[in-house]
């Protein structure tokens, strides 16, 4: 079974499917300069955002640290940041 971290709540220990809207919903919350401050506010502050589903920001954050631990440049554009997360997303799904 998955531990439950900070994104989750009690019934929600799975990450979700996410789109565009979400990554960009995302992108807009902050000025990041790589993938360590998106991961901190994913972490610390994304919970918060009525418009990202548990599961979808917990999809995000582990696609994110999925990027990130791979050496993929932190992109600054909504639709390459959602093509990195998916990316990332289909070779979780495959592991």
């Amino acid at each position: 079974m998955t531990e439950k971290d900070a994104t989750t709540t009690g019934d929600d220990l799975r990450a979700e499917e996410f789109d565009r809207a979400a990554v960009g919903t995302v992108l807009a919350a902050g000025d990041w300069a790589g993938w360590d401050e998106l991961l901190e506010w994913l972490r610390a502050e994304g919970p918060g955002i009525p418009e990202l589903s548990p599961g979808a920001l917990r999809g995000i954050r582990q696609d994110a640290e999925r990027a990130c631990a791979t050496g993929f440049p932190f992109p600054h554009d909504p639709d390459h940041l959602y093509a990195i997360l998916r990316g990332q997303h289909l070779a979780r799904a495959h592991d």
